[in-house]
């Protein structure tokens, strides 16, 4: 039986075909790819070893590419965590289920081995030698390379406030942090989570599952700003409050309380949330350290171009690391799309990145949200088509310019974000389905012509 797997959120279906939607990240059949066709062994490329520093989503669309095009070349890959390759955007709902870590492992140990892949886990490098064409790990060991791909991945980012190291102050960022969580969580029953985009949202949300009195807060006037405009976000609000969560927004943490353990955390408008537990969401950072140190050119993060190059022509990166046309995506789908690129690349194949609509996915607590593209118009020609329902709890907003579709924000109604993605990634005319979207037909978007 044919293996498929959703390159979203790594959800493997076994069928003839892929299914209609994902069931774990409602991804549309389009998203998925058919496993066992990997091993197409090829002569396009005469390298000897490629070494992968990362075991994230980026990283391992690398080997699987650079495995799928050459069944012979070696493939190293280098990574800092214990585990083998697991769903990292499941962390935030694996803190408050009963799941295993077996159940949110995409590949595990097994995978690489039959994939001819080496990975070395728990493995930090300290050094790369660009010259002698070597890296170095904290333990001294040496590993050579002919193609070099950077996927490091990124690392929480912790604001200066005072009394971040305090017991009872987390970050989430891998499953050691989510192990941790779990166990400080048991006997806790007020926390807070500093942070209001998707990631905060669905930590605070497996907390409330679990019975604890929680809040969120937020420094911007509204929840997921950098996604929603302020009439989702009112709209998105409403849902979570219902749901038992207390949000505050906008406020600035401006001290966590208590002496060596967290006991409560004062806001900028001088009220004190009581919190024995306390969760920061505040973005990332790129880990770039290493390629700072090997003196490849770096900004906010790992520059490379459209082939994901660095500026050095055997070193390539992708993911969380790389910065590509002034931007940091940071999200999963770009990881993959990158993480594709530079394995093509590696092995001599020449493949340039169409930059990832940026896309973001929430399911949380009986909610579906998805935000592709532009959350507002930014060209004069650009359009909007606005649907809101309060009673239901349902808003949908569509930016196009009579021809294409460039951003959708939809919130409350299954089976449509998805499709809306696609013809934003496809470039899709929608001229013939602008009649029915103006009437708010959605089941347009359902039928194949669309």
């Amino acid at each position: 039986m044919p293996k498929w797997r959703c390159k979203i959120c790594g959800y493997i279906h076994e069928g003839d075909a892929p299914p209609e939607l994902c069931p774990v990240c409602g991804a549309g059949e389009d998203e998925f790819k058919i496993m066992e066709d990997l091993l197409k062994s090829s002569n396009r490329a005469e390298i000897g070893r490629i070494v992968i520093i990362g075991n994230g989503a980026a990283g391992i669309e690398a080997a699987r590419t650079i495995r799928e095009q050459n069944g012979s070349v070696e493939i190293l890959i280098l990574g800092e965590e214990s585990y083998p390759f697991y769903s990292r955007i499941h962390l935030s709902t694996f803190i408050g289920d009963a799941s295993q870590i077996r159940d949110i492992t995409i590949f595990p140990e097994k995978w690489y081995d039959e994939q001819n892949i080496t990975v070395r886990l728990e493995t930090k490098i300290i050094d790369i030698n660009t010259q002698k064409k070597q890296i170095i790990d904290e333990k001294g060991r040496i590993y050579s390379y002919d193609k070099l791909i950077l996927a490091c991945g990124a690392f929480p980012f912790l604001p200066p406030i005072a009394g971040v190291g305090k017991k009872g102050v987390f970050t989430l960022r891998n499953i050691k942090d989510a192990l941790q969580i779990r166990s400080a969580v048991k006997s806790c029953k007020v926390a807070a989570v500093i942070g209001g985009g998707i990631l905060g949202i669905e930590a605070a949300s497996s907390l409330n599952k679990l019975g604890i009195n929680t809040t969120i807060i937020e420094i911007t006037d509204h929840l997921m700003h950098q996604q929603l405009d302020a009439a989702a976000a009112s709209l998105l609000q409403k849902i979570l409050e219902q749901r038992g969560l207390s949000i505050r927004c906008p406020n600035k943490v401006e001290k966590l309380l208590g002496r060596r353990e967290l006991t409560g955390i004062l806001l900028d408008n001088e009220e004190t949330i009581a919190a024995t537990f306390a969760l920061f969401s505040t973005g990332i950072r790129p880990q770039i350290d290493i390629a700072k140190k090997a003196g490849l050119q770096t900004n906010q993060g790992i520059l490379v171009n459209e082939n994901m190059q660095t500026s050095q022509a055997d070193i390539f990166a992708a993911g969380d690391v790389a910065e590509y046309d002034d931007s940091l995506l940071g999200i999963w789908p770009a990881a993959v799309d990158q993480g594709i690129i530079a394995g093509l690349n590696a092995l001599g194949i020449s493949s340039k990145y169409s930059a990832t609509a940026p896309l973001h996915i929430l399911k949380v607590a009986g909610i579906e949200m998805t935000a592709v593209g532009q959350k507002s118009r930014i060209d004069p020609k650009d359009k909007e088509i606005v649907h809101l329902d309060d009673m239901n709890f349902q808003y949908v907003k569509l930016i196009h310019n009579s021809q294409i579709l460039k951003g959708a924000v939809v919130l409350g109604i299954r089976g449509i974000g998805f499709r809306l993605e696609r013809l934003i990634k496809k470039q899709t005319p929608i001229d013939h389905l602008l009649k029915d979207l103006e009437k708010f037909n959605w089941e347009i978007l359902k039928k194949k012509k669309s």
